[in-house]
Parts: C-alpha cells; structure tokens; sequence
C-alpha cells in the first residue's frame, strides 16, 4: 500500500489546481490534482497531453473508467466507492492506483482492509490558486 502525507512516511505532495494557470505555480515533477468534472477536461487534456502525473477525485465506477483512460496515474476514492472501484481496476489492470482519502489515522485500518492500492492524508495536498 502506498501512503502519501502520514505524519511516518516521506512522501510527495499533491497540488489541488483549478486552472491550467495554476500549473505554472507548482514545482516542476509536481502531481496534480483536480476534480473529475466536465469543466476541467480542458485541463485534464493538458496535463496528459504534456505528460504530466495527474489524480482525479472521482466519485463513481464510470468516472475511475474514464479517469484511467483520460491518463490519470491516481484515482482518489472515498470509503464510500473505493472497495468496487478497486475491483474494476483490478479487473481491467488499470495503470492508475487507486487512492482512498484519510480524513484521520482511524481510516487508513479501513482502505487497509478494502485492499485500496493506497491512501492519500490531507497533509499530502496543497492547494494552488491562480
């Protein structure tokens, strides 16, 4: 299981973007991310097209399928969704990995459980504004 922002484990960030703008103000070998959401496929082009590692926050089994197929390197999962989003990754051998969000340390012993490729801390995402 991959951990990113446990308070244990080095790891890199996650930059939340709302603009392609936003981009330019993020180191460089960043990974961003965004929300799975129409008006953000502009961006989601954009960051595939320039080869760039990007998550998507996706909410659904049909959005973890167009995620992954949009180019996504993480798809990140609620407790919610992620046991059935795991198993059509698995399924299909998705390239991406699929990220559960840790609100608190209580819920990483449930992605555990749920067999998610790994978890994502608040402390792992920084928010960029243009």
């Amino acid at each position: 299981m991959i951990l990113f922002g446990h308070p244990l484990i080095p790891s890199e960030q996650f930059y939340h973007i709302s603009s392609i703008d936003a981009i330019l103000k993020t180191p460089s070998n960043s990974i961003i991310a965004l929300l799975f959401e129409e008006q953000n496929i502009d961006i989601i082009t954009h960051l595939r097209d320039n080869k760039i590692r990007f998550a998507l926050y996706i909410s659904s089994e049909l959005e973890a399928v167009l995620g992954e197929n949009l180019g996504a390197t993480y798809l990140i999962v609620t407790t919610k969704n992620g046991s059935e989003i795991q198993r059509i990754a698995e399924h299909y051998l998705f390239d991406a990995k699929i990220l559960g969000y840790c609100e608190e340390m209580d819920d990483l012993e449930t992605l555990i459980e749920m067999r998610l490729d790994g978890a994502i801390f608040g402390d792992a995402l920084v928010k960029i504004t243009t």
